[in-house]
Formats: structure tokens, sequence, C-alpha cells
């Protein structure tokens, strides 16, 4: 039937008024509420650098414009956070977090005992990138890889799961170098600590962090750096090995691409699962905007942090592929890594 003129306009107004008032809710959802962001690390690292420079422009970007505040939620290597926000966290859009980018596919290789599905939280958004890199203390005088297998070092690292523990372990198993693994430091603040006071010797850490929140190792040349967990490597870093380099097989070197594959998602804040669509893409959109936000990109250069922007959408969809890996190659990376 054809509608008139006037049955039209009606319609169309109709539209406009559903449109605005779905926008209204939006808005009234987040006025005067408070969204936290959770760190599972202590204060003073990368991770926290991060989601306190995003906490300070995101909530004008939000709809409603709320509070944010930011939470430290510490605990084996940032897996107590992993396993809050897959289970426990509020589901309506007030909170997200930021975790180490290890525990992204610690699922697959420990499904006994990290019991949760990081595919299946709500990504919202990467800052950057986030290489790790292995470096051992001056002063011990080791310098790479071959002088590490004749001589024991002393590695720290936050929990059994992370990603320092996971790149620690594949220079073990692949580099072939002699590490005792120290576990249970509360963050990178607190390893960097422990290796100045001589408690331990190296720690593989990210690259991104080092040079922001400890140039000084750089500059003063006070590490030495061994190898450089990825297949390409740092423009920063054209003569340190890539952990690839090691392996011996097309197998092997599979695997090792699975195990590096997180710094690709690297410094990733994620929410929930089952937020609503609808606040999940406010979130989304509000990180997009906050990434390119002219008070956010100075922060970041004031504190010497690499802005490289990942989509929630792009990280979703990268870890849909990491899960679809084949048992073969988890089963590969998995022993590398035990």
């Amino acid at each position: 039937m054809k509608r008139s003129p006037a049955s039209l306009m009606i319609f169309a107004l109709a539209c406009a008024a559903g449109v605005s008032g779905a926008s209204a809710q939006q808005n009234a959802f987040y006025k005067g509420k408070t969204v936290e962001i959770l760190v599972g690390f202590s204060p003073g690292g990368g991770y926290d650098a991060y989601a306190r420079a995003l906490s300070s422009v995101i909530g004008k970007h939000i709809p409603g414009n709320p509070t944010i505040v930011v939470r430290n939620m510490t605990g084996a290597g940032s897996l107590r956070l992993a396993l809050y926000l897959s289970s426990a966290a509020p589901k309506d859009g007030t909170s997200f977090g930021i975790f180490d980018n290890g525990l992204m596919i610690a699922p697959l290789l420990k499904p006994d005992t990290v019991k949760f599905d990081a595919s299946k939280l709500g990504w919202i958004g990467s800052t950057a990138k986030d290489t790790q890199v292995c470096m051992v203390w001056g002063g011990t005088g080791v310098k790479n890889v071959q002088e590490m297998k004749t001589r024991e070092t002393a590695f720290g690292v936050t929990g059994l799961d992370d990603i320092r523990y996971m790149s620690t372990a594949m220079l073990r198993s692949v580099g072939g170098a002699r590490i005792k693994i120290t576990p249970g430091y509360p963050g990178s603040t607190d390893i960097r600590l422990a290796i100045e006071r001589g408690e331990i010797e190296g720690v593989c850490d990210s690259w991104q962090s080092v040079k922001s929140t400890k140039s000084d190792w750089i500059t003063d040349k006070k590490v030495n750096f061994v190898v450089q967990m990825t297949a390409t490597p740092i423009k920063d870093l054209p003569d340190v090995p890539t952990i690839t380099s090691f392996a011996e097989n097309a197998s092997v070197r599979a695997a090792l691409d699975l195990l590096v594959a997180p710094g690709e998602a690297g410094r990733s804040f994620a929410a929930p699962p089952d937020v609503p669509a609808d606040r999940l893409d406010m979130l989304r959109r509000a990180f997009d905007e906050s990434v390119k936000d002219k008070e956010f990109l100075e922060t970041t250069a004031k504190g010497r942090l690499e802005v490289d922007p990942m989509k929630g959408e792009e990280i979703a969809s990268f870890l849909r592929r990491v899960y679809s890996a084949s048992p073969e190659n988890v089963a590969l990376a998995r022993k590398l890594v035990e």
C-alpha cells in the first residue's frame, strides 16, 4: 500500500524519536556512574601507566561522562584479574581491565589450571604492541644466549602463566639457556628492583615498557639484551637474535609463532563476557577516540609510552584465529613452555 507524504513524515519522525530515545537511554545509563579500570599488576609498570593515561581521557568520550577510577588487582601474574573479569566482574559495562597478554593464550596451554576463555571476553582495544625482550644484568658479564648455556642465571617472573614466564621458558627450551625461574613478584617494578638489588639477574620483559620506565638500563648499558620474542626484529635491536631464529624445524617455528602472538595484541583492555552489545560498542568507540585524544597523546609522550592502537574488533578476530590453532601446534607450544 502506497503511503501518503503525511504518513511518511510521521513515520520518519517516529524513527527519529526512537533513535533519539535510544541515545538518551545510553547517556542516562553512564550518567552519574563510576567506571573502574582494573590493572593486574602493581603501580609503576607499563600496564599501570597505560591504564592511568587512558583513565584521564576516556570518561569524556563515554556517553554520560561517568567518573573513571583505576584500581590495581594483583595476584598470580594478573591471572587473578583475568579470572575475575571472566566470571565475577559486573557485566553492565562499568568495569573493564588490563592483564598480562600472555594470559590470552594460557588457557590453550594449561586448560586444567587456567580456566577461562580469553576469546569470550569483550575486547575494547589495545594501546600498543608489546614485544618481550630477554635481558641479563650487565654486571654478570653474560652477553648472549651462548654464554647462558654455560652459566646458570636467575630470572624473575610474576606468575607461572604470564608472558614473562612463557618467554623465559622458551629461552630455556629452545635457546638452551640455563635459567632458574623465580616466580611471585607483583609486577615489573618489583622485578626490576630485585635485579638492581642483585636478588635475581635477568628478566624477559616488555621492550616498550623498559624504554619508557627504565630508559637508563638502555642508555647506560646496564643490561645486555640476549633475545627478542618475535619473528620480526625490533628496529631498535637489529643485532639481537629473535627466538624464532633458534627453531630447529618448521613445526617448532609454527609453535613459537603461536607463543609470541600475544605481543601483537599487546596492552589490551577487556570487559567481562556478555556486556550488552550497545555498551561494549560505546566503550570501544570511546577507546578509539581516547587514543587519538591530544591529552592522552601528551601524557603517553611525556611517559615515553609508545602508542600503536588496535581496535577491539581486531583483537577479538585475532583471538578467534589463535584459538582455532591445530591441536598439534598447541601441543608442541605447550611442551616448549612446560
